[in-house]
């Protein structure tokens, strides 16, 4: 459809629920503009629509930028009327780049069932679901009225090839058990450093002159693996001792001094005859 060498300005078009940010994530983070997240940037929810002509603000400028340096580009939002529409294959052929739409056509019960889990800034009512539903347009309307050089119906696309694609050629996540263990901040300040320790992955989370040990414990038996953060000996033992942490708020209490719900093993007890080195 397009690639980094062949950039597009891709508009993801369907009411609000159709699915249009799980079709974003097929496509590279870089990519994406999604409306939902310059509204969280300028007042801390994405579900503000109150906010939308500051958003806008922010968004406009930022499209043209990367648009100026001829850089692929997702537009996540409905795209439901066609002045808008217009007006992002405009810009697209400003920029000497193709505009693309992909259109979802999921079933109007659907986009409205959807609205029930969300949070209630970000629920839309079900009239306007239906007024936007009937706003989308076909793919020959698309290409033949609006000036789009290309137009799908999601449906008909490979988007899942696409993504496994994609994902099979990036490069491991070194952090994603950090990450899943832990959240996205504290992945963020993380190092591995096996030379702490040479018998278990060992790394420290640091933040301005701050630090704080973990290593993963494994031994082999599949009941019995997990992160465990260096504290000092409640005992008095010169050497580190470790207690089991599964969470940034078992972090926190070690940070503070304190202790999760289990007992720190300690080499003063006869866990690990190189603890003391660590």
């Amino acid at each position: 459809m397009f690639t980094q060498h062949q950039p597009a300005l891709v508009a993801l078009i369907g009411p609000s629920g159709s699915g249009k940010s799980t079709i974003a994530r097929s496509f590279p983070r870089g990519w994406r503009f999604e409306l939902d997240a310059f509204r969280e940037l300028v007042a801390g929810d994405g579900g503000d629509q109150a906010s939308t002509p500051d958003a806008l603000a922010v968004f406009d400028p930022a499209l043209d930028a990367r648009l100026r340096r001829q850089l692929p580009v997702v537009i996540d939002a409905t795209s439901v009327e066609r002045v808008h529409r217009m007006a992002l294959a405009r810009r697209a052929r400003d920029h000497r780049m193709k505009a693309v739409a992909i259109v979802c056509r999921t079933p109007l019960e659907a986009c409205q069932d959807r609205q029930r889990g969300r949070s209630a800034t970000r629920q839309v009512p079900d009239p306007t679901i239906a007024w936007q539903h009937a706003s989308v347009p076909t793919v020959q309307q698309l290409q033949d009225d609006e000036g789009f050089a290309a137009a799908y119906y999601a449906d008909e696309l490979d988007l899942m090839g696409v993504l496994l694609r994609r994902s099979a050629q990036a490069q491991p996540d070194p952090f994603a058990s950090v990450r899943a263990a832990f959240g996205e901040d504290l992945a963020d300040v993380f190092t591995w450093h096996p030379d702490l320790d040479p018998d278990f992955d060992t790394g420290i989370f640091a933040v301005a002159g701050q630090e704080l040990v973990v290593r993963w414990y494994d031994e082999g038996d599949p009941y019995d693996h997990h992160w465990q953060a260096r504290t000092a000996c409640p005992d008095g033992c010169p050497g580190p001792a470790w207690v089991r942490v599964t969470s940034a708020a078992d972090l926190l209490t070690v940070y503070q001094g304190g202790l999760p719900a289990d007992e720190p093993w300690c080499s003063c007890d006869g866990y690990g005859a190189d603890d003391a080195e660590g």
